[in-house]
């Protein structure tokens, strides 16, 4: 059995959104000083690898603490899409079969972008054709390797509401640099907070 962590690390020089306030991370004790080490976080809810409640989009949307667990671990296809040409993924783009409780996650390339220093003007994101087909089949959960499954200023975000309205769990920020195509497991936990927006997420994928 192989365990691959897909989570980018936390940390105060990470690629955040745009317009968004980087993460702070302050020694507020030492084990020198204190005789115990605590640090203070600050950072939003849509930080690093992060799963997006359908409450970021959807008014009267749940929270993150109220998505169904049994959407976020179990069996997973990890798709490459890293020789795409064009910068919004149709539904064209997924060869496969795609069935009823699928759990997919789009490999495309931009794990690169995530490991600039400034946010980039531009990177492949999923049309709203594609989010449309998506919950055509029912699936529970679509995963992608940037900070954001719709393309930048996207007016009136259609790609977010089609799939969260739908009850399809979004996964941002996954680092799929070194993950083949192929079948898995995922186990994937946002942090459970109180109606949230959003949250922090670990995930992981096991191939047996």
């Amino acid at each position: 059995m192989q365990i691959f962590d897909i989570s980018l690390t936390i940390h105060s020089s990470m690629l955040v959104w745009r317009g968004d306030p980087p993460v702070s991370i302050k020694v507020e004790a030492t084990v020198e000083n204190d005789g115990y080490r605590q640090s203070s976080l600050s950072l939003t809810t849509h930080t690093g690898t992060h799963i997006d409640a359908p409450s970021h989009f959807v008014k009267g949307g749940v929270g993150i603490d109220k998505i169904d667990l049994g959407k976020l671990i179990g069996p997973c296809k990890v798709i490459d899409l890293t020789n795409l040409t064009r910068k919004e993924i149709l539904p064209e783009d997924f060869k496969d079969p795609i069935k009823k409780g699928d759990r997919i996650l789009l490999r495309t390339g931009n794990f690169k972008l995530l490991k600039e220093s400034s946010f980039p003007d531009e990177y492949i994101s999923l049309s709203k054709e594609a989010a449309e087909f998506l919950v055509s089949r029912e699936i529970n959960l679509v995963g992608v390797d940037f900070l954001g499954i719709e393309k930048e200023k996207n007016p009136g975000h259609p790609v977010h509401l089609t799939l969260l309205k739908a009850g399809i769990v979004n996964v941002e920020g996954l680092d799929l640099s070194e993950i083949s195509e192929g079948e898995y497991e995922i186990v994937c936990l946002p942090l459970k907070i109180l109606d949230g927006d959003g949250a922090p997420a670990r995930v992981i994928l096991i191939k047996r």
